[in-house]
């Protein structure tokens, strides 16, 4: 009766696999689906979905109630709320909501009703919030027992990192705004998005000084916003029975700044260089993937200073360089076709953001790069102030002297990340006669990704050949095995 009267679809509960230590199921959910009659004048559903998980000895829950309403095919909204319990936070905090909502309209049939130039106009707008938990077994400390201490004595081992049973869920919060429309019949459509995007409240291992007992605290800290814009076009340039030709380009940016950390607290250090002449920073005011690092010393009158012996000197390792992110992102997609031949290709482009090369450093160092061929017979006196007399430099060093004290200036390998290439190409060919041999169709197809450059800031190494993709990782290359270019043939049957 309750099915038939309110129209409520239940989905029984689904377990995807078993816990090898509980023999309790990792994940299960339950959704209940309510889809409104007929009588209703405008359109609306309501969803709940109940899920649980194990992770790694955590257990995670979430309740989601989602209603979405339709009016005259005009106005679409769409609102959820979901509450999480995580064990891997404190019982005061291990319960936390969050919410979204989204609104769109199609303007289309008031702007252009007999659609003489728009196919379509959609405008939109969302706001959501997202919730994060954190690892298991963060909130209680713990010590290393070893299996035989010290003079058989039992010894604990202090952790590096003091846990904080108080941690409170990271939160998320963003804002978009977008458009979409097509025109002269769908040959050309746009796609526009605005976004403000705030994280607060992030878990982090905080530095910490070493009289305190630990290596770093972990802490809920800081605030750091995200602000951008990405546009998409694609058109339909050519459309035949025998010749095809459609294009997209696409264009993004976004502007990231560190708001706030902890009190007391302005700089975090991702990583820096074994030396310490380089180090990528997050600062307060400036933006995650700051590069900080050394550059040739000067007077205060901005003469370069050299030593007694006519070696240039580095500064302190403090000074802003760089930062590892794009200014912007962007990339051409155009796909050919001509009877059974099919031709695409892709070319993208990153365009600002800085690198350390550590990998050009060490090859300067030791002598082995052509640059560093430079300066080898016949040395160099610079053209400096020397310490040693407070006055012009008459010492003459030799190339080993002077590429072993420039290699270690930070600044002498921050290159620019300018880039674009062909990212990916494809020639394909449509295999004719083959329904004889019980075959539906086929094509042969030759593929090539990361082909080459067209053009590139960055003489000595590619710039996305950095250590990884984590924070600590952008904005630094070290000996980094070089990007692959690759060719391959793919032959695709359908029978």
């Amino acid at each position: 009766l309750f099915r038939s009267l309110y129209n409520v679809r239940f989905t029984a509960p689904e377990f995807t696999s078993l816990c090898p230590m509980t023999g309790q199921p990792d994940f299960a959910h339950l959704m209940i689906d309510y889809v409104p009659g007929e009588w209703l004048v405008e359109s609306k559903s309501l969803k709940l979905f109940l899920g649980s998980f194990r992770n790694h000895g955590a257990f995670h829950e979430d309740c989601t109630i989602s209603i979405a309403r339709r009016h005259d095919d005009f106005l679409y909204l769409d609102v959820t709320a979901r509450n999480d319990w995580s064990s891997t936070l404190g019982e005061d905090n291990r319960s936390y909501l969050y919410n979204s909502a989204s609104l769109s309209a199609l303007i289309s049939r008031y702007i252009d009703p007999n659609q003489e130039i728009f196919s379509y106009f959609k405008v939109r707008g969302s706001w959501a919030e997202v919730g994060n938990d954190t690892d298991p077994y963060q909130l209680v400390q713990t010590f290393s027992v070893p299996g035989q201490g010290y003079l058989g004595l039992t010894t604990l081992s202090t952790p590096s990192v003091k846990l904080n049973p108080d941690l409170k869920p990271e939160k998320v919060t963003s804002t978009e705004f977008g458009l979409e429309f097509a025109v002269l019949d769908n040959k050309l459509n746009v796609d526009l998005s605005i976004y403000d995007i705030t994280t607060t409240d992030l878990i982090y291992n905080v530095p910490v000084p070493a009289a305190t007992g630990y290596s770093f605290f972990k802490q809920n800290i800081g605030e750091v916003s995200n602000k951008g814009v990405e546009i998409n076009i694609g058109a339909s340039l050519v459309q035949t029975e025998s010749f095809k030709w459609n294009t997209s380009l696409f264009y993004a940016k976004n502007e990231n700044k560190l708001v706030s950390l902890s009190e007391g607290l302005d700089t975090i250090e991702y990583n820096r260089t074994n030396s310490g002449n380089a180090s990528i920073r997050a600062t307060v005011g400036g933006g995650i993937g700051d590069i900080f690092g050394s550059v040739w010393d000067t007077n205060d009158s901005g003469r370069n200073l050299v030593n007694a012996e006519g070696i240039p000197i580095a500064s302190s390792p403090d000074k802003l360089l760089g930062n590892a992110q794009p200014d912007w992102l962007g990339g051409w997609l155009n796909t050919l076709s001509f009877g059974d031949i099919s031709l695409s290709f892709l070319i993208d482009a990153r365009i600002g953001g800085q690198i350390f090369s550590g990998t050009s450093a060490g090859l300067d160092s030791s002598g082995v790069s052509e640059r560093s061929l430079e300066y080898r017979d016949s040395g160099i006196t610079l053209d400096a102030i020397n310490t040693g007399t407070n006055s012009a430099n008459t010492s003459n060093i030799t190339g080993q002297q002077y590429w072993g004290a420039m290699s270690g200036i930070a600044e002498n390998y921050i290159y620019d990340q300018d880039n674009i290439r062909l990212r990916e190409f494809s020639l394909g060919y449509r295999l004719p006669g083959l329904s004889s041999l019980g075959i539906q169709s086929g094509s042969l197809q030759l593929i090539g990704r990361n082909l080459f450059f067209l053009s590139k800031s960055a003489d000595d190494i590619d710039p996305e050949a950095m250590l990884g993709t984590g924070l600590g990782a952008q904005g630094f290359a070290s000996y980094n095995m070089p990007t692959l270019r690759s060719l391959g043939l793919n032959l695709t049957l359908n029978f």
